[in-house]
């Protein structure tokens, strides 16, 4: 079956308006993060698993975005160059426009004291670096999709380093360190 000139038009217009309805439905997430290379890694490998980013080094800047934009959620790291992202965490979840949004802080500073405090800050979640990008997902996913998940039900990953590199691991490759690691 052939296909006319207007016919390919009407095709290619319906993608581009279905493409412009899948945009709509994104979940969106404010990365904040100061060191730029981090920042970098995480908005595209979040873009590339269908999330739109927004993102901003700073934390003052964060409430600001937070407020005007309401992202779905956020990813805090904990030392910014302005204010403490447990700070910022406390300002969010104590204004009335932003309480709800799900924070899920990324960090280097992996003890048990900071995690406390973190969650003790409002975080929702504590991932410790290195991250897997499976965990993130998995954690990030937990938050956004449309079934509540269950209290108590979050990993947090406990394998600091004093580098802040990302150890991205995905595939067999992925689940076998993840295995390793003590992650399910």
């Amino acid at each position: 079956m052939a296909m006319s000139g207007s016919g390919y038009r009407d095709a290619a217009e319906k993608t581009k308006t279905l493409a412009h309805h899948e945009n709509d439905k994104r979940k969106r997430i404010l990365v904040v993060y100061d060191n730029e290379l981090n920042l970098a890694l995480l908005k595209q490998l979040l873009e590339v698993h269908g999330y739109e980013i927004l993102e901003t080094p700073e934390g003052l800047g964060a409430i600001d975005i937070a407020r005007n934009e309401r992202p779905d959620l956020i990813l805090m790291d904990i030392r910014l160059p302005d204010i403490c992202g447990l700070e910022v965490t406390r300002l969010l979840k104590h204004d009335e426009q932003t309480k709800a949004i799900p924070i899920i802080a990324v960090t280097a500073l992996a003890t048990p004291e900071y995690e406390k405090k973190g969650l003790e800050s409002g975080c929702d979640a504590y991932i410790a670096k290195p991250i897997t990008l499976g965990n993130l997902l998995r954690t990030i996913e937990s938050f956004l999709s449309s079934v509540p998940s269950a209290v108590g039900s979050l990993h947090i990953d406990r394998f600091p380093m004093s580098n802040d590199r990302y150890q991205v691991a995905s595939g067999p490759e992925g689940a076998a360190l993840d295995a390793l690691r003590g992650i399910k």
